[in-house]
């Protein structure tokens, strides 16, 4: 004969952390808030609350639920294990209405019998029992929608199932399909009791139990409890409100459930999230965008621009002052591009103020971006989830829609050096206009012999000679021609100097780029890549 500990193939409970669970649940909420289905984080946050609510109510007692399905005896198996005749058995027709619970014990838990909704209630002494509130549900298989409903709530809430099955409808569909597997990750808090084997013979218990059993391996219950017991001749009670006292003393049902709870919608969420990490964007995807910021800001016609632009005003600052004017009258690149303001003197070579106006991006250039923007989103969410790859390219769009403006303002607040390196210059200009005065001199004298010997018949004035020339001809074929070797020697310096300044400008706005590629498009895309990762990270947590 099998004995009733025969029945009990024993579980490896998972030892849980109930607290940390529900804050990554949390956090993957949180994470996943307009990325998945709202009913599906609706129905997780539901969790959270019931989990919230039940760790703020009696956490000393444990809420057993008694349930089966019309004329399985589950009504005279709550009598048995009470003492009591308080729930009036049925056998044709469901005769539990409203659910009924018991208290064992003199706790209060009225406030947790209130959450459960449960009107009928009692208390009594059991010291076997105590810290146990047994609830008599109403039958499993009613047709009443009101009973389904019922048992439905209750299911959601109570700590530990006691499933009360007879050897005629063991194997029900409603029971397994509905209840049991579906609750197949609640296994550590069911048990399961057959019935009314005072119905059958002795030589049939081991083959409804093998089938009973290979029925629940089927549900996803690797390690069922299953007790046999009669509610008419007592057979099996002692030894189930024995297991009772076990679960009530261990003071695990209540965690172990909740926990179920969470890694039923941890599993949910993950199976929507998905267990490969999305990654970051890295140097080479700053690089792609900053390439083609460069070619919207116009970086290579911004370099052109500086270096004709620094040649120009290098020109007017260290050439022959004779010939400045001729070089002043064309126009200046960088005054065309609005990168620069001169000050009103055209010739002057301070540091200039930057009033870049907003440009027009090209068709080309636009392209060229809406292509780099389309690759790092593809990169982005070849790992992501449907929902996240719809948040992912609207957040891409809006960074096509208003990089073009930010690309155009740190254009106009990067310093280009333009007044950099260029100190010499005025050590040129200050001897140029030296020799400039020199040479002015010189004709001076001379114009003034002329006039007093030709026209006013008096003595010229002084004319010392250096061979067959006066001095003051001496004095500006020497100033004509050290001007112009200055100006031809210092021409390369300047030119040497326009490259060298073009090249720094570029460099810099390289840098600029960069950091609008970064801060503008890279760092928003790695923050939700981040984000689903974060949560991916907690829900693995749970599920480890």
């Amino acid at each position: 004969m099998w004995t009733p500990d025969s029945w009990r193939t024993g579980k490896e409970a998972r030892v849980p952390d109930l607290e940390h669970d529900r804050a990554d649940l949390v956090v993957a909420v949180d994470a996943c808030k307009g990325r998945i289905d709202a009913s599906v984080l609706n129905q997780v946050r539901a969790v959270i609350d019931r989990v919230d609510r039940r760790l703020a109510l009696s956490r000393d007692v444990t809420v057993i639920a008694i349930a089966g399905a019309t004329g399985s005896g589950k009504s005279s198996l709550f009598n048995a294990l009470t003492r009591t005749a308080l729930a009036e058995p049925g056998i044709h027709r469901p005769m539990t209405q409203t659910a009924m619970a018991v208290t064992f014990g003199d706790t209060d838990t009225s406030d947790l019998l209130d959450w459960l909704h449960i009107s009928r209630r009692h208390t009594m002494v059991g010291r076997d029992l105590d810290g146990i509130v047994l609830i008599d549900m109403v039958d499993n298989d009613s047709v009443a929608v009101s009973h389904q409903q019922e048992v439905d709530r209750l299911l959601e809430v109570v700590d530990e199932f006691l499933w009360v099955v007879d050897p005629q409808k063991y194997a029900d569909a409603v029971l397994h399909e509905k209840y049991v597997r579906p609750l197949a990750s609640h296994g550590e808090v069911m048990t399961f009791v057959l019935n009314q084997i005072d119905r059958l013979p002795e030589e049939q218990v081991g083959q409804i139990y093998h089938d009973f059993v290979r029925l629940l391996h089927e549900d996803g219950i690797a390690n069922p409890t299953i007790y046999q017991a009669s509610a008419l001749n007592g057979a099996g009670i002692g030894v189930l409100r024995h297991h009772m006292g076990d679960v009530a003393a261990s003071k695990q049902s209540m965690i172990r459930r909740r926990e179920a709870d969470i890694i039923v919608q941890a599993r949910a969420l993950s199976e929507r999230i998905g267990s490969t990490p999305a990654g970051v964007l890295g140097k080479s995807h700053v690089t792609t965008i900053a390439n083609a910021c460069m070619e919207v800001a116009g970086a290579k016609q911004i370099g052109d621009a500086v270096q004709a632009g620094i040649t120009r005003r290098g020109r007017v600052a260290t050439g022959w002052p004779w010939l400045g004017w001729l070089t002043r009258m064309r126009s200046d690149p960088l005054k065309r591009l609005h990168l620069d303001k001169y000050t009103s003197h055209p010739s002057s070579f301070d540091v200039p103020e930057l009033t870049r106006a907003s440009a027009v991006v090209h068709p080309v250039a636009r392209a060229r971006i809406d292509t780099a923007l389309r690759v790092i989103g593809d990169d982005a969410t070849a790992r992501l989830p449907h929902g996240w790859r719809a948040v992912m390219d609207r957040l891409v769009k809006s960074q096509a829609a208003t990089l073009p403006d930010v690309i155009d303002r740190a254009v106009m607040s990067t310093d280009l050096g333009l007044g950099e390196g260029h100190g010499w210059w005025k050590g040129v200009r200050a001897v140029q206009w030296t020799i400039f005065a020199l040479t002015i001199v010189g004709l001076l004298w001379l114009a003034a012999n002329l006039v007093m010997t030709f026209f006013l018949a008096m003595p010229g004035l002084p004319m010392m000679r250096i061979g067959a020339l006066p001095l003051p001809t001496w004095l500006i074929i020497v100033c004509v021609v050290v001007g112009i070797l200055l100006a031809v020697f210092s021409r390369v310096g300047v030119v040497v100097g326009a490259k060298a300044t073009s090249a720094r400008a570029v460099a810099r706005l390289r840098r600029a780029m960069e950091a609008v590629a970064a801060d503008t498009v890279i760092t928003p895309i790695n923050e939700e890549l981040g984000r689903h990762d974060s949560a991916q990270e907690a829900l693995a947590r749970i599920l480890k």
